[in-house]
């Protein structure tokens, strides 16, 4: 609970603290390869990282000079690795915004090696947020769907979120940015609510999710 509400003040959404708090029940070991994560992704913060970690970043935008980064289109390109090279490959709020999804999750299997592992998230209920474009929101059975279909065998997807006041409080603190402040303080009311409500009907919790967090392993 204080971890929610300090990541609100600090500019976070609900979907980001939550996904950031499942992250760290993670650990990132050896050679781990980002995709789509921009410039200092705040969730590599909460994985926990082994001595031999090493970082790197694919993205369709970079900074000239920028270390550890490098430039792809994700839709149409090989990822520039060798097959089996990479311990895991990351893919967080990005799937959502690639059309030619299949092609992305093939190329990170390729990449991954035989006991690596595919970590990332995707939204569901949230709002039209195009960087450049946005064109999905992927349910639980499409995911599974979709790995499979890629190759993968031991998919292991959570639905992150409560229930529908906690998609009310995500939206609230998208078009109430100036009452961040006071919303924080209204949040402990809001997990009453669900609480509440889903003690009532329990079978509603996969009705409401802010979005899914997927590990997936060869």
């Amino acid at each position: 609970m204080f971890y929610i509400l300090g990541s609100i003040l600090n500019g976070k959404s609900l979907l980001r603290a939550l996904m950031n708090a499942e992250a760290a029940n993670f650990s990132l070991i050896g050679k781990v390869l980002d995709i789509g994560g921009g410039k200092g992704p705040s969730y590599l913060e909460f994985f926990k990282k082994g001595e031999d970690f090493q970082y790197e970043s694919l993205d369709i935008s970079y900074e000239a000079g920028s270390t550890g980064r490098r430039r792809i289109d994700i839709e149409k390109e090989k990822m520039p690795y060798g097959d089996a090279s990479v311990d895991a490959v990351l893919m967080f709020n990005i799937l959502e915004h690639i059309y030619n999804y299949h092609h992305a999750v093939v190329e990170a299997k390729r990449v991954l090696k035989n006991d690596g592992q595919f970590i990332g998230f995707v939204p569901f209920l949230l709002n039209y947020h195009p960087d450049p474009h946005d064109y999905f929101r992927y349910t639980k059975e499409s995911l599974q769907r979709i790995f499979v279909e890629a190759g993968f065998k031991n998919i292991s997807i959570k639905l992150i979120g409560k229930g529908p006041f906690f998609i009310n409080f995500n939206n609230l603190l998208g078009v109430a940015r100036p009452l961040r402040f006071l919303l924080a303080f209204l949040f402990p009311l809001y997990n009453l609510a669900d609480y509440f409500y889903l003690k009532l009907r329990p079978a509603a919790r996969d009705r409401y999710p802010l979005g899914y967090f997927f590990v997936v392993l060869m």
